[in-house]
């Protein structure tokens, strides 16, 4: 084991993310009195008491940062083959001009913008894998356009009600699965944002195998950077999730086989110092060489089921590995199109005039299309006492799909139908 000397951010790095006057403030908290300091803190992230100040808050972010960059540059420069900075305060909600979320300078991107810097030739590509139950706004924002990061956040979303919540800048994007980037950093934006707390293994591990490691083999880094928050470990309560330190173990041993095994993980956020040390001593003994313990998944929860899927649906268009078994409908826009379930009602219609003498009841609208054969009727439904009345879905749909084209194959897709029983027993 090795010992990676820590020491401060030069004004110049900090800078490559944060602005000059972010770095001048922050400076500026050395001569504070202590009134002035609580007023701060009081006062900070719309008053919602996320960030503490003091007299030592500059030397300690820079340390926190330099050290970053310490231990990325020894793993790019191969010093080291991977390394651990345990370094506080965290980095990951620190924006370019602004501290939130006890972070008061962004490490992992500042590190990350430095190596890209000074080792062009072995270092083009870097992926952040974020697995701290918040979303990491400030790295998001910073490399929002970047082609050459690629940033994958795993977090709660909450619809935009876990914290960082909603920017109070419209302009910004937020930790919603919709959000891939920009300009040229289109599709290298990856939010896995959960529906709710009480995830665990088995979304994490699903999220891991179905999202990130396919994504992140594809882009193919030359450096992984884990920005690695421990609150959604079992144990943390304001986290509310159930994350095992095999897990974490796990999860670090996939991300090893990427970038030939060039790894650098920084703490991030956490509540309960016993499943902070659990799962970062797991990470670490992974890191050494250990293989990760076995462990029992457990099954995947619906909502976090549907998470994933909406997740590799809007990945598809940026990355060819979310392609199989998903519909880009952006190819499709310009043909002509029919929904299956005007299909379905136009056999439909014929089945059951066939068998029941039904006819289709006009309807008035100026969607005729898409509203034509949806209601059938019995003959002379205009003298009957009493209407009996089916609502229903439309029929379920059984495909296998092309796993290049995505495409549908006719000859073995079904429609489950439902009509013959339930019509026969209401005429009797």
């Amino acid at each position: 084991m090795y010992r990676i000397a820590a020491r401060k951010a030069t004004r110049a790095e900090v800078c490559t993310v944060h602005t000059t006057a972010h770095y001048e403030w922050v400076q500026s908290l050395n001569d504070m009195t202590s009134a002035q300091l609580r007023s701060l803190s009081a006062s900070f992230d719309a008053g919602r008491k996320s960030l503490y100040v003091g007299n030592l808050t500059a030397e300690a972010a820079l340390i926190s940062a330099g050290s970053a960059i310490e231990t990325c540059k020894c793993v790019v420069s191969g010093k080291v083959k991977n390394a651990f900075a345990v370094i506080r305060p965290p980095g990951h909600h620190a924006e370019q001009n602004e501290a939130m979320g006890f972070c008061i300078f962004n490490n992992v991107p500042i590190a990350a913008k430095v190596c890209l810097r000074e080792y062009p030739d072995i270092c083009r590509r870097i992926l952040i894998l974020d697995w701290d139950v918040h979303h990491g706004n400030g790295v998001q924002n910073i490399f929002y356009e970047d082609p050459n990061v690629l940033y994958i956040s795993i977090h709660v979303y909450q619809n935009g009600q876990f914290y960082p919540g909603q920017p109070e800048d419209e302009s910004l994007p937020d930790g919603n699965i919709d959000k891939c980037g920009r300009g040229a950093g289109l599709g290298k934006n990856v939010n896995i944002g959960w529906a709710d707390q009480g995830v665990g293994d088995g979304e994490y591990m699903a999220a891991f195998q179905r999202i990130v490691m396919p994504i992140a083999q594809e882009f193919d880094p030359d450096l992984v950077i884990i920005s690695a928050g421990f609150d959604a470990a079992a144990g943390d309560e304001l986290g509310g999730c159930f994350v095992t330190p095999a897990c974490y173990s796990h999860m670090s041993h996939m991300l090893m086989s990427l970038a030939n095994g060039k790894v650098a993980v920084c703490l991030e956020g956490g509540y309960n110092l016993s499943a902070i040390s659990r799962s970062a001593l797991a990470v670490a003994k992974t890191l050494m060489g250990e293989p990760p313990e076995r462990m029992t998944i457990p099954p995947l929860n619906k909502d976090a089921a549907y998470t994933l899927d909406n997740v590799r649906r809007i990945q598809a268009t940026h990355w060819d590995c979310m392609r199989p078994g998903v519909i880009p409908f952006p190819d499709f826009k310009d043909k002509d199109l029919q929904r299956v379930s005007e299909v379905a009602r136009a056999a439909d219609k014929n089945i059951f005039a066939e068998k029941f003498g039904m006819v289709p009841l006009y309807i008035q609208k100026t969607t005729s299309h898409i509203t034509r054969n949806m209601v059938l009727a019995s003959p002379e439904l205009h003298k009957a006492k009493r209407i009996f009345m089916i609502i229903h879905d439309p029929p379920e749909l059984l495909a296998q799909l092309d796993p290049y084209t995505s495409l549908a194959y006719a000859n073995s897709s079904y429609l489950v139908a439902f009509y013959p029983s339930t019509i026969c027993d209401v005429k009797s």
